[in-house]
């Protein structure tokens, strides 16, 4: 069978991406890529909002009239743009992702290597597969929506050094975080029903990994038309326990005493006091939130096969 062949492909990327040779990891990416597209475009993204901005010239065709295929190579916050700017465009593109974060959540999803030249080489007999994506008040998401506990844990992280520590400042986060929950009152109505409590975090998750961690829900997908949420409804040793338990949705919550799994296409939340909501790792909204899925949304190359490796970085 003969690779589809992309008349032109859009590569974009900004300096500030996780690879520490990002120029040397452009030509590696490059060098895949242009064997299935005639012509591939490099695009750097100076500013936050740029990909936003490139994405409405491609729709209107004043980037080029012949863009079939956008490439984003970095991490989780730039794929989110790229999201942002799809959707809010209407952009009836498909995308191809390579990594260059820290954790590359989605890129776990795809059966993709988080090294971006093994996973750009993948992307040669990569299929298209459509994805939901969750719209988020005026916002759009392909992975999860969090508040509390993963915001809290998010921005004591900020305030050390991420690019120096990565993965290790995460984790002594996470202790500390969880040592210290901030608490919070709850209404959430979902699919018309009204559920109230109190909480020290809550998950609204559309792709099965977080943190680079995957969710232990073993038949959450992506794409099928719905939104995972997870309330943690206690802060204690059985709700650590219940993040390690493999469990289906069918019989989630009797196995589950410190955290409520719920399936809905569409939820509103609001919270005493307001809190702020972390959406793919980037702290970007404030409740209350309105949250619905919207099926097939995105068309992404899919590894066929998984080839998830535990190193981060290419080989030199």
């Amino acid at each position: 069978m003969t690779k589809t062949k992309y008349k032109h492909g859009v590569l974009f990327y900004h300096e500030h991406s996780g690879i520490k040779d990002i120029y040397r990891g452009l030509g590696d990416v490059a060098s895949s890529l242009t064997t299935f597209c005639k012509q591939l475009s490099i695009q750097l993204s100076e500013n936050e909002g740029d990909i936003i901005t490139f994405c409405k010239k491609i729709k209107d065709q004043s980037y080029s009239d012949d863009v079939d295929i956008i490439f984003i190579l970095g991490g989780d916050g730039t794929i989110n743009e790229l999201i942002n700017g799809l959707m809010q465009s209407e952009l009836d593109i498909p995308i191809g992702i390579i990594p260059g974060g820290t954790f590359n959540d989605f890129v776990k999803t795809l059966n993709l290597n988080p090294r971006h030249k093994a996973a750009s080489q993948q992307l040669i007999n990569s299929e298209l597969q459509s994805y939901d994506v969750m719209k988020i008040n005026n916002r759009y998401a392909l992975n999860f929506a969090g508040l509390g506990l993963i915001v809290q844990n998010a921005e004591n992280v900020q305030n050390g050094n991420k690019d120096i520590f990565g993965k290790l400042s995460y984790v002594g986060s996470t202790v500390k975080t969880l040592l210290n929950p901030e608490h919070f009152d709850y209404k959430i109505t979902v699919d018309g029903k009204e559920i109230n409590g109190n909480t020290a975090m809550i998950v609204v998750a559309n792709g099965p990994f977080i943190g680079g961690s995957r969710i232990p829900l073993t038949d959450l997908s992506p794409s099928d038309g719905y939104l995972n949420i997870f309330i943690f409804e206690e802060h204690s040793s059985s709700v650590i326990n219940d993040i390690f338990k493999q469990r289906d949705s069918m019989n989630w919550n009797n196995m589950t005493d410190g955290i409520k799994h719920i399936l809905a296409k569409e939820i509103t939340i609001e919270t005493d006091p307001q809190m702020k909501v972390d959406i793919d790792g980037e702290i970007a909204l404030n409740t209350p939130l309105n949250i619905e899925i919207v099926p097939s949304a995105i068309d992404i190359l899919t590894s066929q096969e998984s080839d998830i490796d535990t190193q981060q970085s290419d080989d030199d």
